[in-house]
């Protein structure tokens, strides 16, 4: 939920910067307060989406617990444009009244929106790649481990004849 909450706060300033660009600042005289509260939320919950990847981590030598818990932290692009939607009408609440272009801005958002989520997840497949890397240049470089020793196959004795035809009597016949 954080991690919708801080896509959508992304989104929806990236898509007001698309369309409005320099033309007045986003959040009126909240501006300040608005910006450290984006950048404060966008620390908080890449550190905490990624100290949740990296404790499911040991349970994968190869990064894969890692991408996977990563891959499950980013919210689907739905829930997103809607987060951003939101977030955008409440930042433009703030602000004092101004013509919006509302057929530049939904494209704006989803447009955004699109590419915080595709970036997300090339960074997630980055960071696996870069793990799996590191595991194995750091496994080409530990010390060999012994491989256990196997004692070489007895040879098969052979038996006296009488032993071996012995397998293959039949047992004395019953006394009635």
């Amino acid at each position: 939920m954080l991690a919708l909450l801080a896509f959508g706060l992304l989104g929806a300033v990236g898509a007001h910067a698309l369309v409005f660009g320099n033309g007045h600042q986003i959040g009126g005289g909240l501006h300040g307060q608005l910006v450290d509260l984006l950048f404060g939320a966008a620390a908080f919950t890449a550190l905490a989406v990624l100290a949740n990847a990296l404790c499911g981590a040991r349970l994968c030598v190869d990064g894969g617990a890692m991408a996977t818990a990563l891959r499950s932290a980013i919210p689907s692009l739905r829930a997103t444009i809607l987060a951003a939607a939101s977030w955008f009408a409440l930042i433009e609440s703030c602000e004092r009244a101004h013509a919006m272009p509302i057929l530049a801005i939904v494209p704006a958002i989803v447009a955004v929106c699109a590419l915080l989520i595709g970036g997300a997840r090339v960074a997630v497949r980055a960071l696996r790649a870069a793990r799996l890397l590191l595991v194995s240049s750091l496994a080409a470089h530990a010390a060999p481990t012994q491989q256990p020793r196997r004692r070489a196959p007895q040879r098969l004795r052979a038996r006296s004849l009488a032993l071996r035809r012995h397998l293959f009597s039949r047992p004395p016949p019953v006394a009635a």
